[in-house]
């Protein structure tokens, strides 16, 4: 039996709006069933830009422990704790802006002129608390990192930025 072209047209055309209906449905929060469920959400992206400002608090080790300020996409307290080789620096990077803290690992290369350490790497995001603890790098990419270290008196300059959601 054949199904004249007026009535295929009818069918698709009621699938079609019943595919739209539900996923207009679940994208409102709402199951095909009528039944509540999660809102869907697209990941909201932020572009962060971070510079920071630090002098030497203490050693520990061959790790050095810096404190200061960070200033751009947030304004707050910093504190890095790096470990300097002859040819890459390693970091541990906890920035506080108000409602939690954003805590991050780097890996750079590093290289010196006269008495400044040049370094450049990725910085992971490693963890967030408080408003914070769904931070995370879009795409699982890395933040670029890039400072300068004065050898003379171990102040630190730093710049990290990319993209992060869960803010």
């Amino acid at each position: 039996m054949r199904a004249s072209a007026e009535s295929i047209l009818t069918r698709r055309t009621v699938l079609a709006c019943g595919l739209l209906f539900a996923t207009l449905a679940l994208a409102s929060g709402a199951s095909a069933a009528g039944a509540a469920g999660p809102a869907v959400h697209a990941a909201r992206v932020v572009r962060l830009v971070e510079h920071g400002r630090l002098k030497f608090y203490s050693e520990r080790g061959a790790t050095l422990i810096e404190h200061g300020t960070a200033y751009g996409t947030y304004t707050a307290t910093m504190v890095a704790d790096l470990t300097i080789r002859s040819k890459s620096v390693s970091a541990t990077v906890t920035i506080y802006p108000r409602g939690g803290s954003i805590t991050g690992s780097a890996d750079a290369s590093y290289s010196i002129v006269k008495n400044l350490g040049y370094f450049g790497g990725a910085l992971s995001l490693g963890r967030g608390t408080g408003r914070y603890s769904h931070i995370a790098e879009v795409n699982h990419k890395p933040l670029g990192i890039s400072g300068i270290v004065n050898r003379d008196t171990l102040e630190v300059e730093v710049k990290a930025s990319g993209e992060a959601t869960g803010l």
